[in-house]
């Protein structure tokens, strides 16, 4: 009977422990959920106010839509026109979401992938905290100010790229590192790299970062430095030449000499900006964590060195979503280093809720992170708003070939399509459709005009066109059918 008694309270200490492990997780999960959620309501919602172009979202839906299809991942290239999209940026892991399209034809799902990925990435990153500082309210910290950098959220609203998605196996990289696990180490890693062709500099940081994490990964630390240096070698000089039969457009214009090129990472209010507000959000502490700082630098580097990319400067697109991930990992392990001070070790539950208070406050009233279009009414009156838009896209045959603007051609990326440009005539499209409201985005007539008014000149010659006739027209919009 004492056996009994002992067997029954031993199970039910085990079930309390489990209990109070599981509410911790649970309640992690469900931040982690939260941001799936909304992370995907807003990314859909632009998507459906056609706040996305055919340029990045299109090219890489087409691309991973026809591997679905086993077919050869043909793209219309801004500036080589039709070539295998390997030939632009060297992204074969991206094909993993291929299969997807077994299942559904509907372009949004990559975006709930994207949204996923970066939500799974933020649970390994709390178990990963976990394992590194003892302690589940400082990795809930890490959590909550990964989740709340307004870089990150950017980029996961942004459309769709790689790079966003790349944030799960990157931070798994990381996970298998902390884990002590060698095998999926390796495979996190290659899968990292195979996200694109600039990912060997990454690869690089990572296996400086190994040899100080753990020192007994001496070995692994040297392969990964030497498996980064060969993947960029075969990309840039083997893969994209292949592909592209001229090499890689995007080279860098990179100032001369050392000087010049310190400055050139803070020479812009914006990069200054961008620079100040991704430490400050994660409360500065990854500079506490030099074993990062390779991989940070060159991160930040590859970003604000180049004199002709203005877009990578900002907070406001997806190359902030590898950054994210770096400075996330770099907070657990700054945090860690001052743990080493009693009185830090003392105040820990203290500095963990100043952490995230932190991270709201620039969330929420300073930086306004783009999340809080999800509780903004006014946000999904704007996506009704377009149904004139979806009446007009309805009115083509899923079989025909299209020519049309950049947010338009987004509807079209699993049938024969190309933007709209002076070479109609050459392409002959089946369908041709234009809208010609005021106001829109210029990107919106990208590869067909830098204005409205060029874009009404060439509605002007396609009128006149004996070999097309309009079948639907508006105020605004107009379909042209090759006759």
């Amino acid at each position: 009977m004492r056996d009994v008694v002992k067997f029954y309270k031993t199970r039910h200490n085990d079930f309390m422990k489990l209990g109070k492990i599981n509410v911790s997780d649970l309640l992690t999960l469900f931040f982690c959920f939260s941001f799936f959620i909304i992370g995907s309501i807003v990314s859909l919602n632009r998507f459906w106010q056609y706040d996305v172009s055919f340029i990045d979202f299109g090219q890489y839906d087409r691309a991973i839509w026809l591997v679905s299809r086993f077919q050869e991942p043909i793209v219309q290239h801004f500036i080589y026109g039709r070539i295998n999209v390997l030939g632009d940026h060297v992204t074969p892991s991206i094909f993993l979401i291929s299969p997807l399209y077994w299942f559904t034809n509907r372009s949004e799902i990559i975006l709930i992938v994207q949204a996923l990925a970066v939500a799974l990435s933020g649970f390994f990153l709390y178990d990963l905290a976990k394992s590194v500082l003892k302690d589940k309210l400082l990795a809930f910290s890490a959590l909550f100010c990964y989740f709340l950098f307004e870089g990150l959220q950017n980029a996961v609203i942004t459309e769709f790229h790689e790079l966003t998605v790349m944030t799960l196996p990157l931070m798994l990289t990381f996970w298998a590192i902390v884990k002590n696990k060698k095998y999926l180490y390796f495979v996190f890693l290659i899968l990292t790299l195979g996200f694109k062709e600039v990912t060997f500099m990454l690869g690089i940081g990572i296996g400086i970062a190994l040899f100080f994490i753990k020192k007994e990964w001496g070995k692994q630390a040297i392969a990964t430095i030497i498996i980064s240096c060969l993947w960029g070698f075969l990309a840039f000089k083997v893969i994209i030449p292949y592909f592209n039969h001229a090499g890689y457009m995007y080279a860098n214009n990179l100032p001369p000499g050392i000087i010049p090129k310190a400055l050139a990472l803070v020479d812009k209010p914006e990069k200054i900006h961008t620079l100040f507000f991704s430490f400050f959000s994660f409360s500065f502490l990854p500079i506490f964590a030099p074993q990062f700082w390779a991989a940070i630098f060159q991160d930040y580097a590859s970003r604000f060195m180049p004199a002709n990319f203005l877009t990578r400067w900002g907070l406001g697109m997806h190359y902030n979503a590898q950054s994210a991930v770096l400075l996330a990992v770099s907070f657990v392990f700054g945090l860690k280093s001052l743990l080493r001070f009693k009185i830090i070790k003392k105040y820990s539950k203290i500095i963990a809720i100043i952490f995230i208070l932190n991270a709201f406050v620039l969330f929420r009233f300073v930086l306004h992170g783009p999340f809080l279009l999800a509780f903004n009414s006014a946000f999904y009156k704007n996506t009704s708003g377009f149904n004139f838009l979806n009446t007009m896209v309805e009115k083509i045959p899923q079989n025909a070939s299209v020519m049309t603007q950049n947010n338009l051609a987004t509807r079209f990326t699993h049938q024969n399509v190309q933007l709209l440009n002076d070479d109609y005539a050459t392409v002959k499209p089946d369908y041709i459709l234009m809208d010609m409201r005021e106001g829109q985005d210029p990107n919106d007539y990208y590869a067909s005009s830098a204005n409205i008014q060029g874009f009404i000149n060439i509605f002007g010659e396609i009128s006149h066109n004996k070999n097309y006739m309009a079948i639907y027209k508006t105020n605004k919009q107009v379909i042209f059918k090759r006759i």
